[in-house]
């Protein structure tokens, strides 16, 4: 606490420290505890002008500030006391002021300084003015009986705190809306005072020394806000005549300081000042009267050559904040011209208000521009805004037709600039009306010509395209890539975790450019078009362009940049180079007879298209116009374009010939050929930076299938460049592919499925490729040539995948698996069944020799079964799909292995893909049922086994039940689990505990998933498998067969039947009952009692004693199912179905039954109760399942009391 009074007399007592602290520590502490006393402050201030030590003075004006925050404490002083305080608290900033504090040579210490201006704030917080009337006149009297340095810093410092404590409470206390008011109103009716402060600030800033004058600029910004602008400025009443100098004539004298930080200052304050609120015309007389655009072009030409960062900030804060309040005056003036003048509005600013702020803004944009292509990011992100704001503005029409960006000057003044959708309008094509005054023409106010003026007032049409073009071309420009020694990384390297960060900065940047610039677009798309072209002209220039030997070569930032432009300008554009089924504006008709090329028409109709043709046929230096013959005469010329090939500039040219596919395939002899030599060659899949090939793979993809007839006739020339590629895909990987390509893309992007897990990479996507080459049906491909090289593919990738199962290498062999998949995504069923079987039959084999890898990887227990069970099963599912019933052989097999293991979760995957393989082939997959169904149900059963409670309540798994005759034991032992286990909520918790674990989880979705399997078998009318009728063609075993089908379908009765009726959860009770119906619908007799034409002998005698009577009816009345809860009440509606569905199959007996045996003597309704519940159950109205709740709710209120002793088996959700 007093360790720098070691500084003072250490000569004469090296232990004072210990002689001071040690008595200083309890008279704080005692304070510390008393402070809410009202004498409390009087010991503080007692010890603060006794000692000498800053420490200990320090302690008591923290001790006193902490005094001042108890509520009421300054509010109850006496009279007395507050002039003591009053009095003593300047005494003590005179001090300060005067530099008597102390015999130390710098005075006062900071620290000091800052904490008595704080005590001084909260004081006057609660006695301005009324019980201190006098604090400002008497602090601003202090000032001058001290040297101007103390009395500037004491000055900035107490008025600093005065801003925070009263007006923002900032001190620990909450903001007091009427202190502030009170403060703020005192400090504006004290005209003495306040003409003493504003003398002050007009002095200080003024002031030679640059520390002063900084420190009171800022302080004079933090009163701008709430204080009347003329006390700023040189505006003065006949009472109150204008100054010398005023604070704001102060301020810009600041602006053109060389010290950085005092300009600082000065775009601080000017910035509030601007921002400040007020009348539109007083606005820009300010910003007219102080000249600000000239000091905002003063600021960015002085902050060019200026080492201090911050100073460009500061300029463009400024800029920004300028701009901001002029399109503010002009917005104001369009919502007045716009507006409906029967109907109330704001009046518009007056015109000659409207012509000065447009003249204004048309001279500040190229600055803010200029901001926009600043190296700081924070310099762009200030400009942002301004130029965003500008854009909308113009953007912003409220008209209906076409035209060309041009200025037409109508006969009531107003002038229109339109704008031509030219082919890529983006869908929002107009006029945008730009009325009002311009320089030099006529004029009018825009309030007398509301009628007619349809968009932004007071836009001079060639300042406008001006300012567009140049914000286009900014965003262009400002979104390369930085310049490698700048940013001190060399992109090269994609492997450098900074050139990584880098990348994530720059598409950082370029995100927020790319709105910019499609606003642009949207606004005016011919400007930024010539924006983008220019930028192509000077990043891929030619001998004809006019660049001498001397010129510097365009970097491969200008490059990336021009190209990435490129692809923006496709995003959402209605062109026909990039939206499917435009086609432009030119038709046959309309060029007939014009003497117009075929090239010149596209180019004509499709303004993007030709601008792609543009990149294309300059990415390797060919002439415009040339044709090329063949693959190789568009390989890669190094010394054309050496750029092209650079690891961030080849991804973004690809992803542009993907964008503008449509461009390809309308001129396809100029284009084609260039775009599949750059996908092929070492600037797309033999590029030596693996991501970028792994990219290019991955797009390649995507561009072949959009344009495979095109591609059809160049055929043999394109598998042979991509022969090399093909054949090392599927080796593995040297580097991990994680990286984020700055494109704002990721290399990795399109992975999905069985490409998306370890081990994968985009390059596996040129096997998709190349399925969709091999798969083409185009004539140019001879029969015999398609089947010979898809067996030729396929028979290789065979071969490779055998060599790593005999090598147990399962991430190659995941590899091959996936690219045979990728293969027969190429063919359609119709090629691969009918046309061509043969290929099926190429494709076919590749399954055989997976699933003999898959029963290799299982011998290994090492868990490489896992990733090549995946891919065998994606790769199945793909077969299934591109060959039908032709994969069928390979299911039962497929099914076997993956339900060896016996594991929940494999079983759970065999059911997906059952259903699956149910849901497409229905009732011709009956024979397939038959094999697997025994064995998927017997070893779900012991799975579930361990997770198995008689009430099911341990782990939310009821189990398998193996026959009929055991359902009622089953439901037994239930009831005494229930009735012997009552559940606590120490043994709830038990039970969640291990419902969350991963094995418990996995138990139920297994259960899960065999409910949803019978449901299936129901659904795809497949059921008939296990009635024992559809049997395999191999007779031996038949018998043995039928008697395991008969055990599966009694297993699966009385599973279904026991979850039904005691299952813990409510949505696996209604699972069950739907499964129950789909059963039903089937094995019912079609007729009612002909019980001789069962399909399944005693099912309904199972029906009626075991679904309805204990899964329908019991489980509904005992109140198991809450019908006003949404999962109880679905369950009820599928009981309800049921036993409608008995209703209708099996007859009037069935209802007497039904109502005399059950509903009457086991239940005890009453007859009429009964016959109602029949008749709500039987209903087909379209209220039914509503009107069969609230009966069933009265037949459980009467069961309640009539039969109390039912227990239930309660179930949640």
């Amino acid at each position: 606490m007093e360790r720098s009074s070691t500084r003072r007399d250490t000569t004469t007592s090296p232990n004072l420290t210990s002689i001071i602290v040690v008595p200083i520590v309890p008279f704080f502490f005692s304070l510390t505890f008393n402070q809410a006393t009202p004498d409390a402050w009087r010991a503080c201030v007692d010890r603060y002008q006794r000692t000498s030590y800053p420490e200990v003075k320090f302690w008591c004006l923290q001790t006193l500030a902490h005094a001042f925050l108890v509520p009421n404490l300054l509010a109850e002083l006496p009279e007395t006391d507050v002039a003591v305080l009053h009095r003593t608290l300047m005494g003590f900033v005179g001090d300060a002021v005067a530099n008597t504090s102390g015999s130390e040579p710098g005075g006062v210490p900071p620290f000091l300084k800052n904490k008595l201006s704080q005590c001084v704030g909260l004081v006057a917080k609660i006695h301005f003015p009324d019980r201190w009337p006098g604090f400002l006149r008497d602090f601003l009297g202090l000032l001058s009986t001290g040297n101007l340095s103390n009395a500037a810093d004491m000055f900035c410092r107490v008025l600093d705190a005065v801003d925070e404590t009263c007006v923002c409470g900032a001190f620990g206390d909450a903001f007091d809306q009427r202190c502030a008011a009170r403060v703020k109103d005192a400090m504006r009716n004290d005209a003495v005072a306040l003409t003493q402060l504003v003398d002050a600030f007009a002095t200080l800033i003024a002031c030679p020394d640059l520390k002063i004058a900084t420190a009171a600029t800022s302080t004079a910004m933090r009163y701008v806000d709430w204080m009347d602008v003329s006390l700023f400025t040189s505006v003065r009443t006949q009472s109150n005549p204008p100054q010398s100098q005023s604070i704001a004539d102060a301020a810009r004298v600041a602006l053109t300081s060389p010290n950085s930080d005092r300009r600082a200052a000065g775009c601080a304050f000017f910035t509030s000042l601007v921002a400040k609120g007020m009348d539109h015309s007083q606005k820009i007389e300010l910003i007219t009267g102080l000249r600000l655009v000239d000091v905002c072009a003063h600021l960015h030409a002085v902050s060019i050559g200026d080492e201090d960062e911050d100073a460009a900030v500061c300029a463009a804060q400024l800029t920004a904040a300028v701009g901001h309040e002029l399109l503010s005056c002009l917005r104001a003036g369009d919502a007045a011209a716009g507006a409906d003048q029967t109907e109330p509005h704001a009046a518009s600013p007056p015109t000659q208000t409207l012509t000065q702020a447009a003249l204004l803004t048309d001279t500040l944009m190229p600055t803010g521009v200029a901001h926009l292509r600043n190296n700081d990011e924070r310099v762009v992100a200030a400009a942002l805004p301004l130029c965003a704001a500008y854009v909308h503005r113009l953007k912003a029409d409220r008209g209906s037709s076409g035209g060309t960006i041009e200025g037409k000057k109508r006969d009531n003044g107003v002038v229109q600039v339109s704008r031509d959708t030219g082919g890529f309008g983006f869908g929002d094509g107009g006029v945008l009306g730009f009325g009002g005054v311009l320089g030099g023409g006529d004029s009018q106010s825009p309030t007398q010509s509301h009628s007619r003026n349809v968009g932004p007032v007071c836009v001079n049409p060639e300042t406008a395209r001006g300012a567009l073009g140049a914000i286009a071309s900014a965003c262009v420009a400002r979104g390369a890539f930085p310049d490698e020694r700048r940013a001190g990384v060399d992109f090269s390297r994609g492997d450098c975790h900074r050139v990584k960060e880098a990348e994530a900065e720059t598409a950082e940047v370029r995100r927020e450019l790319g709105v910019l610039f499609r606003a642009v677009a949207r606004c005016a798309p011919p400007i930024a078009l010539h924006a983008v072209r220019s930028a192509l002209i000077a990043a891929l220039p030619l001998g004809s362009d006019g660049q001498s030997a001397s010129q510097q070569k365009p970097t491969w930032q200008q490059v990336e940049s021009a190209v990435a432009a490129v692809h923006s300008l496709g995003e959402g554009a209605n062109d026909p180079a990039v939206k499917p089924g435009c086609e432009g504006f030119l038709t046959d008709a309309s060029v007939a007879g014009n003497g117009l090329t075929h090239t010149d028409q596209l180019n004509a109709s499709s303004p993007l298209g030709e601008l792609f043709e543009f990149v294309v046929l300059r990415w390797n230096g060919e002439i415009f116009g040339e044709t090329n013959s063949s693959l190789q005469q568009c390989a890669l010329h190094p010394q054309s374009n050496p750029s092209a090939s650079h690891r961030l500039v080849a991804p973004v040219f690809l992803e542009t010939c993907v964008r503008y596919h449509l461009a390809v395939a309308r001129n396809p002899g100029q284009l084609l050929l260039p775009v599949l030599a750059a996908f092929l060659d070492q600037r797309g899949a033999r590029h030596p930076d693996p991501e970028v090939a792994a990219r290019a793979c991955y797009l390649f993809s995507k561009f072949v299938k959009s344009l495979r007839p095109q591609i059809a006739a160049y055929l043999p020339e394109v598998l042979s460049a991509m022969e090399g590629v093909v054949l090392s895909c599927v080796e593995p990987l040297q580097v991990e592919m994680t990286r984020v390509n700055g494109n704002t893309q990721s290399l990795n992007k399109g992975t999905g499925g069985a490409m998306a897990t370890v081990g994968n990479d985009d390059r596996l996507y040129l096997y998709e490729a190349l399925g969709y080459l091999l798969g083409t049906e185009d004539d140019a491909l001879p029969a015999r040539t398609q089947i010979e090289l898809t067996e030729t593919y396929c028979t290789r990738l065979r071969h490779r995948l055998s060599l790593a199962t005999a090598q147990n290498d399962s991430q190659t062999a995941a590899r091959c698996i996936v690219g045979m998949a990728n293969i027969a995504k190429g063919f359609s069923v119709r090629l691969a069944t009918e046309t061509r079987p043969e290929i099926g039959v190429a494709l076919c084999f590749g399954l055989e020799m997976a699933t003999s890898s898959l029963s290799h990887f299982d011998t290994q227990n090492d868990g490489a079964s896992v990733l090549i069970r995946q891919r065998v099963v994606a790769y199945f599912q793909r077969m299934v799909q591109g060959v039908g019933e032709r994969a069928f052989p390979f299911a039962v097999p497929l099914v076997h292995k993956i339900a060896q293991s016996g594991t929940k979760k494999d079983l759970k995957e065999c059911f997906v893909l059952c259903n699956q393989l149910a849901a497409t082939f229905k009732d011709k997959l009956r024979v397939f049922i038959t094999q697997v169904s025994p064995l998927l149900v017997e070893q779900t059963m012991n799975a579930l086994a361990p997770f198995v409670s008689p009430d099911g309540r341990t782990h939310g798994v009821l189990g398998l039940v193996r026959r009929i005759g055991d359902v009622a034991n089953f439901l037994s032992a239930a009831d005494a689990a229930i009735a012997t286990d009552q559940m606590t909520p120490e043994k709830e918790a038990e039970f969640n505990a291990l419902k969350n674990t991963e094995d418990s989880r996995e138990a139920r979705e297994l259960e899960v998933a065999f409910v949803a399997h019978v449901h299936a078998l129901g659904s795809n009318q497949l059921v008939f498998a296990l009635q024992g009728g559809d049997l395999p063609p191999v007779r031996e075993g038949v018998q043995n067969l039928m008697t395991t089908i008969t055990a599966t379908r009694e297993t699966v009765l009385a599973s279904l039947a026991a979850a039904a009726s005691a299952h813990p959860s409510a949505v696996s009770r209604k699972a069950a009952v739907q499964a129950l119906t789909k059963l039903a619908l089937h094995w019912f007799p079609m007729a009612p009692n002909n019980h001789t034409n069962e399909p399944v002998p005693g099912f309904s005698q199972f029906a009626v004693e075991v679904v309805v009577n204990e899964c329908c009816v019991a489980a509904v009345l005992r109140g198991d199912l809450d019908v006003r809860d949404a999962a109880g009440a679905a369950a009820v509606g599928e009981t309800v179905a049921f036993q409608r569905l008995a209703l209708e199959r099996l007859g009037p007996f069935f209802a007497t039954q039904l109502r005399d045996e059950v509903l009457v003597k086991r239940f005890g309704l009453d007859h009429s109760l009964a016959n109602e519940y029949i008749a709500a159950v039987a209903s087909t109205a379209q209220t039914a399942h509503r009107d069969a709740r609230a009966v069933i709710g009265r037949c459980q209120q009467v069961v309640g009391g009539a039969r109390p002793a039912l227990r239930k088996r309660p179930c949640k959700r």
